[in-house]
């Protein structure tokens, strides 16, 4: 008989009911699942903990005196499994994945978040044009590039100064170190 599926049916009992109606001896039992946190027991009565509504807390602090120094690499892949493997689609984590594998993190990937620079996305922009990548993907590696800069400002992982957004100005399918705004050019 499966002790634990008698003892979460009955919530509260003492030893001798669980036996009788077990008709077996069930003390090791109840102590494994004590051990492991199912069952309290108190004043003879054992109590099945149910986790369906347990709830859990977590304490947040702020950890950027610790995580000051943190490379872009890590901070991408705190992004890529906090964030985008929550909330995008498969297809968006595939397309993540190929771009910051082949163009942000062998560009950016030892950089210090709070050292990237304006200075640092213009040369991502000039390498990533040199390679011969196409406008969109172009496009998207620097999207993707300041949202992980944006989500490390919001989660309070690391500072950074680094300001800019992409966009599209003017025809569509043109795409230059021009479309990339600064905040300084905001």
């Amino acid at each position: 008989m499966n002790i634990e599926k008698l003892a979460k049916y009955l919530k509260e009992f003492t030893l001798d009911e669980i036996e009788m109606i077990a008709e077996c001896d069930v003390l090791v039992e109840l102590e494994i699942l004590m051990a492991e946190g199912k069952l309290s027991f108190k004043n003879g009565i054992y109590k099945y903990q149910g986790f369906e509504n347990k709830v859990e807390f977590a304490v947040f602090a702020n950890f950027e005196t610790e995580t000051k120094n943190i490379t872009l690499k890590t901070v991408s892949e705190i992004f890529m499994k906090d964030y985008v493997e929550n909330f995008c689609k498969p297809n968006t984590i595939k397309t993540y994945t190929a771009i910051l594998r082949t163009n942000v993190i062998p560009i950016l990937g030892n950089k210090k978040v709070r050292e990237i620079s304006t200075e640092d996305i213009k040369r991502f922009y000039t390498i990533c044009k040199r390679r011969g990548m196409g406008e969109r993907r172009l496009k998207n590696s620097l999207a993707l590039l300041n949202q992980i800069l944006k989500y490390c400002k919001r989660e309070k992982l690391a500072k950074t100064d680094c300001d800019f957004q992409v966009r599209r100005l003017t025809d569509k399918n043109k795409f230059s170190i021009n479309r990339i705004i600064f905040e300084e050019n905001i």
